[in-house]
Order: C-alpha cells, then structure tokens, then sequence
C-alpha cells in the first residue's frame, strides 16, 4: 500500500498524514490513516451493502460497540460516526449482546 502513496491526491496524502479521512478514500488509504480496524462487518442499508470498519471500542465486544466507524460503499468512504456511549447499530440479529 505505501507504494501506492506517492501517487495519491495532495489532500488524500495530507489526510493520511494527518491520520485523517475523507469521503471517497479507499480502503487502502483509510488503512494507511487510522491502521487496522477491530472489526470489520457488512451490513444493509436499505437494500444496499455497506461495509464498516470499528475502530477502538468503548464497550466489551469491539464488533458490537465501537467508538469510531467508517462507512464504505463499493470500495469508498461515504460517512463516518464517532460514539460516546455504545450504540446498536451493528448488534446481531435477533437482539442485544450478553454481557
């Protein structure tokens, strides 16, 4: 992937630098700023598949709470969510963890 930087935009580069994201980023680019997520689901979104990436968690399954989120659809960044409190957006079917 570091490769791959020097070819990236000015404001891809200063971003990754910055440890930073932007709407349209790649996965790869996403990875060289904030490093490796702690899970990574996909999920639907009316009717479309979104993939997430959970970055540090703020509750005991990082895969269920997390305090950072990255938002892809088709390879790019579309939206990202920083939590305080755990949320149940990505809680499994059928209902909430066990603690």
């Amino acid at each position: 992937m570091t490769e791959q930087y020097p070819s990236y935009p000015e404001g891809v580069r200063w971003a990754i630098d910055k440890g930073n994201i932007l709407r349209g980023m790649t996965e790869d680019q996403v990875y060289l700023a904030l490093g490796s997520p702690v899970c990574k689901k996909d999920v639907e979104d009316e009717g479309r598949t979104v993939t997430v990436w959970l970055y540090p968690p703020i509750g005991r399954n990082a895969c269920i709470t997390s305090a950072f989120r990255v938002y892809f659809e088709q390879g790019a960044v579309t939206t990202w969510d920083r939590y305080t409190t755990p949320t149940r957006y990505t809680d499994p079917v059928g209902g909430v963890p066990a603690y």
